[in-house]
Parts: structure tokens; C-alpha cells; sequence
């Protein structure tokens, strides 16, 4: 800080080029989730799943976050409704629906977080993009993702919105405005987003593991080989706990606007590993997709 209390140029603009980056990594370690939480659905609940991963990413994060479980009454409350929408509503609302659906189709429709967290930001927080310019920015990194991720082939699963769907879309409200009530307690509050995400992902797990005690669908864990074991743990570790650290940091440093406009990458990633890993082709509508999107996110960056 300078003297007169206000931080130096140079130090606001590393300070916004780790958020971008942060928010790159969230979207690289969240692109693979669609493809690897399959691999354990097709033999695990999704109740039981979605209490293991969120346990298991809560405890990863405890090195990080490096901080007691003390918060003050306000900090509780923000804690408490982004526990329930975001660690125990929308997880359990997305792995119920990709049992049900594609994951192509499920990559489609997490568009949705993207258009429900700016709306909502828009209308509780006054965070809007700026001007027309802001706006044709963001038309163009949704257009972008959108040709991403269908490469203009619609099944007909996503145009009758089956259940699944309809709870993909349900789950990605709830994270919406989970978004906004992290990025609402990141103002007011010393919190850091490592201790934001740890309390989120234990407490999460916990409420949702309590729900599943009373049922089955514990002993089936007893059952999973080491192979699968691995496969869940790295799934937490990065694709939620890691995914959530560095995008909580994101939106910290840059605001919810940007942060969404930068995350709307997950799909490309998404793309590219299921290219690298599986050998799937890129199309020509990808790769115009991805130069809308870089265009999109650089342009919805100016100040």
C-alpha cells in the first residue's frame, strides 16, 4: 500500500491477473467433472456421492484455509444459506440429473450458471456489465459456449428437458446464487475464500451424509474397490475442492461478472481433455466458439 493508503497500479494489476488464472484453473479442474463423476454413478448413489466428495474436498482444504471454525453471527448466516444452496442442494440436484441425461447435454445446460449469476447480481447487487459493450461481451462468450459445447447437434433429450435436465438446470440456479452470497460475504468480511470453501464442503457433506445415514446407500460405499476410491478422491480434491478454492479466489479479486465471463470456459476444457484422454475430434464450431469466448472475455474486461 502507498502511503496514502491506496494500493499502486502495478500491485491491482497482479492483483486481477491471479484472479483471471485462478478462475482459468476452477475451470479446468471443474471441465473434468461431467466425465469422471460417471465412472462412480453407475454404481453408487448419488446421495452418497455427493457426501463423500464434499467431505473429502473439505478436508483437502483445511491446509489451506488455515483458520478456526469461528464466525461471527453475520458471517454464520451467509455461511449457512451458501451451505445449503450451494454444498447440499445443487451437488445432489446435478448428480441426480447426469444419471438422467448425457454429459454432453449436461455441459449444455451449466450455461445456465453463467446467465442466473449475472442476472442475479444484476438485480441484488447492482454488478451489471459495462455499458453495451459489457453486454455484447457476455452475448458472445454465451453464443460461444453454446456452439461449444452442442457443436449446433441438439439431441432430442435437450430439446424435451427430461428430469435430468431439469435438475441440472435447478442445480446450476442454486449455484448462482450461491456465487452471489460468497461474493456478498467476501465484501464485509476478513473470511478468506479457502476457509469459505472448506466450511462449505464439510458442512455440505455432513447435513448430506446425515440424510443418507438413514438409508442404504452408506453400506454401499463398503463395496467400492481402491481404484474407484481413487477416482472419488481425486474427483473432490480437484474437480470440486480445487475447482472451488481458486474460484472463490477468482471472485474475490474480480468480481462476479468477470469471474462468470471466465468460468464460461469450463465447457472448451471440458472439450479438450475429453480430446487428449479419449481421442474425440474437435470440430470447426468449436474452434470458432473458442475464439468468440477469448474475445468475449477480453472485451468484458476492459474497465
Amino acid at each position: 500500500m502507498s502511503e496514502s493508503g491506496v494500493a499502486p497500479k502495478g500491485a491491482n494489476r497482479q492483483r486481477g491477473y491471479m484472479g483471471y488464472l485462478s478462475v482459468l484453473a476452477a475451470s479446468a479442474l471443474f471441465g473434468s467433472v461431467f466425465t469422471v463423476a460417471k465412472v462412480p454413478l453407475e454404481s453408487i448413489d448419488p446421495l452418497a456421492l455427493s457426501a463423500v466428495i464434499y467431505i473429502v474436498s473439505g478436508l483437502s482444504l483445511i491446509p489451506f484455509a488455515r483458520a478456526s471454525f469461528r464466525l461471527d453471527r453475520r458471517e454464520l448466516y451467509y455461511m449457512a444459506l451458501i451451505t445449503v444452496f450451494g454444498a447440499v442442494g445443487a451437488p445432489v440436484l446435478l448428480l441426480h440429473g447426469l444419471q438422467q441425461t448425457s454429459a454432453s447435454d449436461a455441459s449444455i445446460l451449466t450455461n445456465g450458471e453463467v446467465l442466473f449469476t449475472i442476472i442475479l447480481s444484476s438485480v441484488f447487487f447492482g454488478e451489471r456489465p459495462h455499458g453495451r459493450a459489457g453486454l455484447i461481451a457476455v452475448a458472445l462468450v454465451i453464443v460461444g459456449l453454446f456452439m461449444a459445447t452442442t457443436d449446433m447437434e441438439f439431441s432430442d433429450t435437450i430439446i424435451a428437458f427430461n428430469a435430468g435436465n431439469v435438475m441440472i438446470l435447478s442445480s446450476m440456479f442454486l449455484w448462482a446464487i450461491d456465487n452471489n452470497l460468497s461474493r456478498k460475504l467476501t465484501t464485509f468480511s476478513a473470511i478468506s475464500p479457502a476457509k469459505i470453501a472448506m466450511i462449505k464442503s464439510l458442512a455440505g457433506g455432513l447435513v448430506i451424509l446425515a440424510i443418507t445415514g438413514s438409508g442404504r446407500q452408506v453400506g454401499a460405499l463398503e463395496q467400492i474397490d481402491a481404484t474407484l476410491w481413487l477416482v472419488i478422491v481425486g474427483l473432490a480434491v480437484a474437480g470440486f475442492g480445487g475447482a472451488l478454492l481458486f474460484f472463490l479466489e477468482g471472485i474475490k479479486r474480480i468480481g462476479t461478472i468477470k469471474t462468470m465471463s471466465v468460468f464460461s470456459t469450463t465447457p472448451i476444457f471440458g472439450i479438450a481433455i475429453a480430446a487428449l484422454a479419449l481421442g474425440e475430434s474437435i470440430s470447426a464450431f468449436q474452434v470458432v466458439a473458442t475464439g468468440l469466448i477469448i474475445f468475449g472475455i477480453l472485451l468484458v474486461s476492459r474497465r
